[in-house]
């Protein structure tokens, strides 16, 4: 017998997005249940015109659908759904039971509650439920049948095991390091300079941050009346550690691949670098914690010789002209 597939995305998407055409238009059924709607009696001798079977989308409230009627998707956030008519499309409760009496003819979905089938139900589709499934004897289900099914990533990611940890950081770093390269270039390659001349001053400073910190954040909380910035610099500390390995490993990356090539080869070699230590147990804890505080170092090294530079121009142009740099000179430039 050939696979089932799962139900597909288009059929989550279609109600979803009715479900933001019916708010932003005339409004879609609120908290109260609701009811399929049943079709006008056509006139005598006149033939009952053929009306599309309606989407049901809900909030939070009930879903019934009554025997005899007809209905299309049926989407529930917050709440049940009664099917003892015919669904044409899928059923799927976020957070909530789902009962069949009647006939469903694509997927019945329960991300978090429980789905009961009487002897009557009739589902074209997968049953899928976070909680047990409940299956009468002659109910019918033409896919599959899953009970207490989980409805995460965390069955794919498990794959990685160990390595999620390492594999996540690195990605961080990555997206981080790419952003920072491309939008700021000039600022990157001044704390690859800082590093290279004054590697001591950056792992000191580097230090001082790291331990300064949390010593700060800890006595603005004790003084009660510094809470939330106490709190704001705890959260910060895993944006500083993240920071600092993204220098660290664009500065080892600038050490291999040298200027002019393309600061972006640059970064990508050394985040290899930094990638392949994660991926090593307790080696890569000593690693990240070595790069991090060498990288918020040569960060804050290269702001105070940038704000040094500056000050020295400025005194320069007030005291009369700038003397000439060595490749000034050599260029001839008056």
């Amino acid at each position: 017998m050939p696979a089932r597939r799962l139900p597909s995305v288009r059929h989550l998407l279609i109600p979803i997005g009715i479900t933001g055409l019916g708010i932003t238009g005339l409004g879609i059924v609120g908290p109260s249940p609701a009811v399929a709607l049943a079709q006008e009696t056509p006139a005598p001798g006149v033939a009952a015109p053929e009306i599309a079977a309606e989407d049901q989308i809900v909030f939070r409230g009930t879903v019934t659908v009554p025997q005899g009627e007809r209905v299309g998707e049926v989407v529930v956030f917050s709440g049940r759904v009664e099917v003892h008519g015919v669904v044409t499309g899928d059923v799927v409760v976020l957070d909530g039971p789902v009962t069949v009496t009647g006939q469903v003819n694509g997927s019945v979905i329960a991300a978090d509650g429980v789905i009961r089938l009487a002897e009557s139900a009739r589902v074209g589709g997968d049953v899928l439920a976070g909680e047990p499934v409940q299956i009468r004897p002659g109910a019918k289900v033409a896919g599959d049948t899953r009970g207490e099914f989980r409805f995460s990533l965390e069955a794919p990611l498990a794959v990685l095991g160990e390595l999620l940890g390492p594999v996540a950081i690195s990605i961080s770093v990555l997206i981080l390091g790419l952003v920072v390269v491309l939008l700021a270039p000039r600022g990157a390659d001044a704390v690859a300079d800082a590093l290279g001349a004054a590697p001591l001053a950056s792992l000191g400073w580097g230090i001082l941050v790291i331990l300064s910190i949390p010593v700060t954040a800890v006595a603005l909380v004790v003084s009660v009346l510094g809470v939330p910035l106490g709190l704001a610099l705890f959260l910060s500390l895993g944006l500083w550690w993240l920071v600092g390995l993204t220098w660290a490993a664009w500065c080892a990356g600038r050490a291999l691949v040298h200027a002019p090539r393309g600061r972006v080869q640059a970064f990508l070699a050394g985040w290899a670098i930094l990638a392949a230590l994660g991926l090593v147990p307790v080696l890569n804890a000593a690693a990240w914690l070595l790069a991090s505080i060498l990288g918020v170092g040569a960060m804050l090294v290269a702001a105070w010789r940038a704000r040094e530079g500056r000050r020295r121009d400025g005194r320069h142009r007030l005291g009369g002209p700038r003397p000439r740099s060595e490749d000034e000179v050599e260029a001839g430039i008056a």
